[in-house]
């Protein structure tokens, strides 16, 4: 081999490497903005960058395959009638209005297409197409777990309301339940 040909497969490997270098930058930044703060969740998981992408490639597709579809105008005022009895039965009964909000949730999910067996997997499935909301549906899972337990006080349980009612507006497109017409933190 020649010096020529040397330098030339020199030159045509690193602008292969350049190219793969900005495919891989391109597909981390589509995925960052796609899946919001459920992408740095992901990375810490499993403590690898690519093992993370991949799997959030993978809820993109098994997503792609889920029949979701957004609620009738009847069924939407339904869950937001229920909703707000929800909301309301809380001063009264703290833990039974966590638990019909979990399961409201739960309804809301199966009426728009979510597979609704497995928590974990409902929660990638939501990540899709709710990423900046899904953490409001793994802390309220996790305080109705905590209250199952009898660990949880009125704090948690008011707390996971917030968590569900977020969610639940996110699901549904719009706040109607609260005071003031926006999300609360």
């Amino acid at each position: 081999m020649n010096a020529i040909t040397i330098a030339i497969a020199l030159v045509v490997g690193i602008v292969i490497g350049v190219d793969l270098a900005c495919l891989f930058q391109r597909r981390s930044r589509r995925l960052q903005k796609r899946f919001g703060p459920e992408y740095s969740l992901a990375v810490a998981e499993t403590g690898d960058r690519w093992r993370a992408e991949s799997a959030l490639e993978h809820r993109a597709k098994r997503a792609k395959g889920l029949h979701i579809h957004t609620l009738a105008p009847a069924e939407h005022r339904l869950f937001l009638e229920a909703w707000c009895q929800v909301q309301c039965r809380f001063v009264d009964d703290p833990n039974g209005s966590l638990l019909e909000a979990d399961r409201l949730i739960a309804s809301v999910m199966s009426a728009e297409g979510y597979p609704v067996a497995d928590f974990e997997q409902r929660a990638a499935d939501i990540s899709v197409g709710h990423p900046e909301v899904v953490e409001n549906y793994r802390g309220g899972h996790r305080i109705v777990l905590k209250d199952s337990q009898g660990r949880a006080d009125t704090e948690d349980l008011r707390q996971g309301i917030i968590h569900y009612r977020t969610l639940f507006e996110d699901l549904l497109g719009e706040p109607e339940c609260t005071q003031t017409g926006r999300t609360v933190q």
